[in-house]
C-alpha cells in the first residue's frame, strides 16, 4: 500500500452504488475475499431453500405430523423418524459441525490481516504524513470488514437456521437443541461469535504487528474464548428449578435441557442420592424406605433457546466493543 494509494478519490463498486475514498480503498484491497464470501453465502442460501423444502415436502408425504417432536410411543412412530432423521438429519449435521470453523475463518482470513498489513509494510506511520488520519484509516480498515463480516454471517446464519428448523421440530427429543451443535451454527450467536473473532483478528494484528503471528494468535485466543462461553452458556439465562413429590425422575418437559436434578423428601427437602438403591429389586420401596419420595430439576426448556442464543450474542457484542475501545486507546497511545 503506496502513500499514493491513500489519496485516491473514489471508485465504483458497480452500477448506482459508489465507494469513495478510504472505504473504496479498502473495499479494493479486500474485494476477493468479500466477493468469495458473498459468493459462498448466496450459494449456501439457495442450497439451504431447496434442503428446506424437501424436508417440509417429506413430512407432508411421509404423514410425520403424528409423530412430530419425537415424543410418541408407538414403534412405527419412532421407526419413522429414524428413517427420516437417516435421510434428512444426518446430513445436516456436518455442516452446522462446519459452522464452528466460520468466525475462525473471518478472524484469521479477514480480521487479523487488516491491520498488522498496514503496520507491517510501514504505511501505518507513513499516514502521519498524510491528509488522512491514524484514526480514519482504523475506522475505514475496520468498518469496511466488519460490515461484510456482518452481512456473509448473517446470510449464512439465516440460511442455516431456515434448513435446521423443520428437521428440529420433526425430530424433537432426538434431535436435541442444546448441544453445541446445531446451538451454534444456527441463529444470531453465529454473527455475534463472527464479529466478534473478526474484532480479535483486528486487534492482535494491531498489538502484535505481524500478519502471520496475529492470525496464530487469533485462532488460540478465540479456541480459549469459544470454550469459555461453552462454559457460560448455561448461565446466560435463568434456569427454572421445579419439585415434585411421588416421582423418580426429574420433573421437566420434553426437550428441556436438565442441569442439574436430585432427589427430595417427603417435606420437599433436597437430599443425598441413594446410590445403593439402583441395585435394589424394588428401587422405589427402597428410596422409600430411606426418606425420598420426590425429585427436583434445574433446566432450560426448549423456549429458552432463543433466550439463550441472544443472551451469547450479546456477550460476544459486548466483548467485541470493548475489543473496539482497547484499539482505539491502543493507536493513540502508540501513534507510530
Amino acid at each position: 500500500m503506496s502513500s499514493g494509494a491513500l489519496k485516491i478519490p473514489g471508485g465504483r463498486l458497480h452500477r448506482g452504488l459508489h465507494l469513495r475514498g478510504l472505504t473504496w480503498l479498502v473495499w479494493r484491497q479486500n474485494r476477493t475475499v468479500f466477493l468469495t464470501g458473498l459468493a459462498a453465502a448466496t450459494a449456501l442460501a439457495v442450497y439451504a431453500a431447496v434442503q428446506h423444502q424437501h424436508v417440509t415436502t417429506a413430512v407432508t408425504t411421509r404423514h410425520l405430523d403424528a409423530c412430530r417432536g419425537g415424543s410418541a410411543k408407538s414403534v412405527t412412530c419412532v421407526c419413522d423418524l429414524l428413517g427420516f432423521g437417516t435421510t434428512y438429519q444426518l446430513p445436516l449435521r456436518r455442516p452446522l459441525q462446519a459452522m464452528l470453523l466460520l468466525p475462525f475463518l473471518f478472524g484469521l482470513f479477514l480480521g487479523g490481516p487488516q491491520l498488522a498489513q498496514v503496520v507491517e509494510s510501514g504505511t501505518y506511520r507513513m499516514v502521519s504524513t498524510q491528509s488522512v488520519t491514524r484514526m480514519r484509516l482504523f475506522a475505514a480498515k475496520l468498518g469496511v470488514p466488519l460490515a461484510m463480516t456482518v452481512i456473509i454471517s448473517g446470510v449464512i446464519a439465516a440460511a442455516m437456521t431456515w434448513w435446521w428448523h423443520p428437521v428440529a421440530a420433526t425430530m424433537g427429543l432426538l434431535f436435541t437443541w442444546y448441544t453445541w451443535y446445531p446451538f451454534y451454527g444456527i441463529g444470531p450467536v453465529v454473527v455475534g461469535l463472527s464479529v466478534l473473532f473478526h474484532l480479535l483478528g483486528t486487534t492482535l494484528g494491531l498489538v502484535l504487528r505481524r500478519t502471520v503471528t496475529a492470525m496464530g494468535a487469533t485462532l488460540a485466543a478465540g479456541a480459549a474464548l469459544f470454550a469459555a462461553l461453552e462454559r457460560v452458556r448455561p448461565h446466560l439465562w435463568p434456569a427454572r428449578t421445579v419439585y415434585a413429590q411421588h416421582t423418580t425422575q426429574p420433573p421437566t418437559p420434553d426437550g428441556a435441557w436438565l442441569m442439574s436434578d436430585g432427589p427430595l423428601s417427603a417435606d420437599s427437602r433436597r437430599v443425598g442420592d441413594v446410590t445403593g438403591c439402583y441395585a435394589q429389586n424394588d428401587f422405589r420401596q427402597c428410596l422409600h424406605a430411606h426418606g425420598i419420595s420426590g425429585h427436583w430439576a434445574t433446566y432450560h426448556p426448549a423456549s429458552h433457546m432463543w433466550h439463550l442464543q441472544w443472551a451469547a450474542t450479546g456477550v460476544c457484542l459486548a466483548l467485541g466493543a470493548a475489543l473496539v475501545a482497547f484499539s482505539v486507546w491502543w493507536i493513540r497511545r502508540h501513534p507510530a
